[in-house]
């Protein structure tokens, strides 16, 4: 069976043989294991012995701890951390053997990195799935990270406002761990005291996040003295540069999308909606799409793509070429 992991807790009243626990996303990962640990405990699995496939590993111990029961416990729960999903010859016999005499008393947790569609083919990996349940870790994006974090909130009994809420997620899209920590200490500060975008603001305190922001709203107005000023703030706080980029490619990727369906004369209030924007800033897109062309915003996303590539490489900003995107999207850079 194959769940994600807001699935997962549904699906613990009966505990399967085998867990497979695969995706990068860390916190959705540590949760899912945790679900299943207190699960096990909770049925009487009391004894856990954690494995991992480190230099030294030998797949032998998959089968021999799972054949040697404990004197003081008759259930068992093996966990092993997979750091490459290729076992090899030797770990695909080894979790072939395993299956094939597991213990009733015994439950197989295997987790690791993300499951590519080659690992997936692989005959070990689908005896393991056929033998239980695939949880596929994956980073929810776009209404599905809005969704998992209207979820956090309502599981805090925060009262934030819908407008709020959009603005942490364009704060904490692609890192659901400062998500949820954030979250975290606005319950123990606020409570379920109301909280509008000022309010939010005032608590968060990740300021250069917010600047980012603000910058986003200055680059669509066609303020360029304003993103100037806030570009040169975020280099001197030596601002992250995939925050950066991410700050540009979400407006612009938004931009493009809108530009083509104003070109061919069809709605942009599907758009909108789909990108969970709200009417204050559909004004700023507006302005945008009146002062840039199509064939401007596709230059700039190929510039952007350029600087992604230097950031890659080098792991730093290229600011001029930022500082020059910065200008043709407010309009001083034809």
């Amino acid at each position: 069976m194959r769940l994600y992991a807001n699935q997962l807790s549904t699906n613990l009243q009966k505990l399967a043989s085998v867990y497979l626990i695969l995706g990068d996303e860390p916190l959705q990962k540590m949760q899912s294991l945790d679900a299943i640990r207190s699960a096990c405990k909770a049925q009487g699995f009391d004894e856990r012995i954690s494995l991992t496939q480190s230099p030294q590993f030998s797949w032998q111990e998959l089968n021999s701890n799972g054949q040697n029961l404990s004197l003081f416990s008759n259930r068992q729960l093996i966990e092993l951390e997979l750091t490459s999903l290729k076992p090899g010859q030797e770990g695909a016999k080894a979790i072939n053997e395993f299956l094939s005499t597991q213990s009733p008393d015994t439950i197989l947790i295997i987790h690791g990195p993300k499951a590519t569609a080659e690992a997936q083919k692989a005959k070990w990996f689908k005896a393991l799935e056929n033998a239980g349940v695939f949880v596929n870790i994956t980073q929810p994006e776009g209404h599905h990270f809005v969704k998992w974090l209207d979820g956090e909130v309502k599981n805090r009994s925060l009262n934030i406002d819908p407008q709020g809420t959009q603005l942490l997620a364009q704060m904490f899209e692609g890192n659901l761990m400062a998500a949820s920590q954030e979250l975290d200490k606005l319950s123990l500060q606020v409570g379920n005291q109301y909280l509008d975008v000022t309010g939010l603001k005032q608590r968060v305190t990740n300021q250069s996040r917010f600047s980012l922001f603000e910058l986003q709203d200055a680059l669509l107005a066609g303020h360029t003295d304003k993103a100037l000023k806030i570009l040169t703030s975020l280099k001197r706080e030596e601002a992250e540069p995939q925050l950066l980029f991410w700050a540009f490619n979400r407006e612009l990727t938004l931009l493009i999308s809108l530009k083509k369906a104003q070109v061919q004369s069809q709605p942009l209030a599907p758009i909108y909606q789909g990108a969970r924007v709200w009417a204050a800033r559909q004004k700023l897109f507006d302005n945008a799409l009146r002062r840039l062309s199509l064939n401007t915003l596709l230059a700039c996303l190929n510039q952007l793509s350029d600087i992604e590539q230097r950031i890659k490489l080098s792991f730093e900003l290229p600011w001029t070429s930022i500082t020059q995107l910065t200008l043709t999207l407010t309009g001083d850079l034809k």
